[in-house]
Formats: C-alpha cells, structure tokens, sequence
C-alpha cells in the first residue's frame, strides 16, 4: 500500500502468491475480492516444465491445473466445480494456440523469419519485428500471430530459458533447436464472433483447425512477378533492373547505395522489394508457404511420451 503525509491510505493491492509447479514452474495467485481469485501463468510449463510441445485438450488442461493448484493450496474441490471444469462450463477471454515447423536447422528458421517479414501481410497490414520476433496485428484488439526461433529463445532468453533441473534437457535443446514456432491468440472479441467463447465448444480438433485457418488467411506467397504488359509500361532502365533482380542477382552488391534506393523506391510501386534477393534457378531457397507444409509441424518426440515432460489429461466421462 501507499500512504500520503497524512497516513491516509492512497492506494493498496493484494501481493501474488507464487504457487510452484514441474520444475520450478510457477502459476500467480492473488485475491480479487468476493470469492474470485485471478490465476497468472502458462498451464502447459506449470504440469510439465516447458512449453516445446504439450497437448490440444484445452478443457483438460484447465480442469488438470485447476486440480493441481487446489491441491497445493488445499482448497476443496467440490463436485459441482469438478463437472463444470470438465466440461467447459466458464467463459474463455483469451486463447493461445502454437504449433512448431522443423525446417532443418536454426539458420533456415532466420531466414524464414527475415524473408516473411518482407513477403507477407494479414489483414492487419505488414507485419513488424521486435527482438527477432515477427507479429502480424501485434496491437489488434481481436486476433495476431507471431513467429520466432524458439530455439533461441530457450537457448538464452532469459524468462523461457530452460531450467537446469529439468530431465533430458540436452534434448529438449537439440528438438528446439530447427523449430520455428508459430503463436495464435485468439482475443475475447474474436472468440465471441466465432462462437468459441465458451469453452464447452471447443474439442482436440479445434485448437489445430483455428491455427490452421488463420494462417492461411495470412498472404506469404513470393514475390510478385509484373506481366508482360507491366513490365512494357516502365521506364527502360527499371525493365532492366527488373530483370536483372528476378534472374537472382544481388542488386544491393551491383549498384551504389543511393541509385540502388532509388530504383527501389521506384519498383516498391509495383510490390517488387529489389532488397530481397530472388533464389536464381540453381538455388535450394524454399518458399516461405512450403516451408510450413503440413508434414513439417513438429510432434511430440517419442521419447518424451510417457514420461513428466509430456502431460496428457485424464480422459473424463
């Protein structure tokens, strides 16, 4: 709390109890009056340690760590909340859904990263970096989507780092280290259009099909190639340019730094970024939308199954 001068009470707040979890994992509790209390954290690393991959069952989740915490808390559960968390029956605000690519090694990830950031847009418009983060809509009041290296991040971000306790994590490193990873979240307005606010509505499928949906809806086709006719249209010098970009040539190496602006300026008109070299026909760059083919989303490893690093909630009746 802080008091004035005159010790009146100028404003106070409850402190956060930190409930711990697998591998030191930690969910934030703190009272909001009138029997509610508001739960801070990531379910996924709070049962298992980590978020490199954990399950679609969201109703399973919840009712998992609603379980848990009540244990460690020694708070009765009583019949009534255990049915109405097992069946979804409470009002979803928010939703993050992510899912992996292997697209071979960390390297391959970067570039992924670099090149969407030139190459794709979302209704929101084009996206924006942050950190070696990549966000389409990072502001938007309903829905976005981010990507990133995660095997930078757990190699050294520091509040996803992974813990030094955790078993096998020589190998959780080593998974981590070719995934690109791909964040929805699904915010209260978006939820309510689809009809997804209630969690009694989503099953296994849905988490996979929403992720599915929204990256489809984000353009990450290559560049644009002008017609024929467009390209008779402009000024002999930039036809020449043109060209020279699309059979793979480093424009940036062959001109000098203002002409080079220049004719990118000019071409930018025409939705051609000269800055991004074009693979020429000898080279292995492979799309950005075959990147992310449907066979390249990671799953769990096998070796992880069975075990504390992979959580699986009960099957419930």
């Amino acid at each position: 709390m802080s008091c004035d001068m005159d010790g009146a009470i100028e404003w106070q707040t409850e402190k956060r109890l930190p409930v711990v979890g697998s591998f030191e994992s930690k969910f934030h509790i703190v009272s909001k009056g009138e029997g509610y209390i508001n739960i801070s954290g990531n379910p996924s690393k709070f049962l298992q340690g980590h978020n490199l991959f954990g399950s679609d069952d969201l109703k399973g989740l919840v009712l998992e760590t609603m379980l848990r915490l009540c244990k460690l808390l020694n708070v009765p559960v009583s019949l009534s909340d255990y049915h109405s968390w097992s069946n979804g029956n409470y009002i979803l605000q928010r939703v993050d859904i992510a899912y992996m690519y292997s697209l071979g090694n960390r390297n391959n990830v970067r570039s992924w990263i670099r090149s969407a950031e030139f190459q794709s847009k979302s209704r929101h418009g084009r996206p924006m970096t942050k950190g070696g983060t990549l966000y389409w809509g990072k502001h938007s009041r309903r829905w976005a989507m981010k990507a990133y290296s995660k095997g930078d991040e757990v190699g050294s971000t520091k509040d996803h780092r992974l813990p030094d306790e955790i078993p096998n994590r020589s190998e959780l490193l080593d998974y981590a280290e070719d995934k690109l990873r791909i964040e929805l979240v699904l915010r209260s307005m978006q939820l309510n259009d689809l009809l997804l606010q209630n969690a009694c509505t989503w099953d296994i499928r849905t988490p996979a099909m929403m992720h599915s949906t929204y990256m489809g809806s984000i353009d990450m086709s290559n560049q644009f190639s002008l017609t024929e006719a467009a390209i008779s249209d402009l000024p002999a010098r930039l036809i020449a340019v043109y060209r020279l970009w699309k059979n793979g040539e480093d424009l940036r190496a062959m001109y000098p730094k203002n002409t080079f602006y220049r004719y990118r300026r000019a071409l930018l008109e025409h939705d051609i970024d000269i800055a991004i070299v074009q693979p020429n026909k000898t080279s292995n760059v492979i799309p950005l939308v075959h990147a992310l083919r449907p066979e390249a989303i990671a799953q769990v490893p096998d070796w992880a199954k069975k075990t504390d690093l992979y959580f699986e909630p009960r099957k419930t009746a």
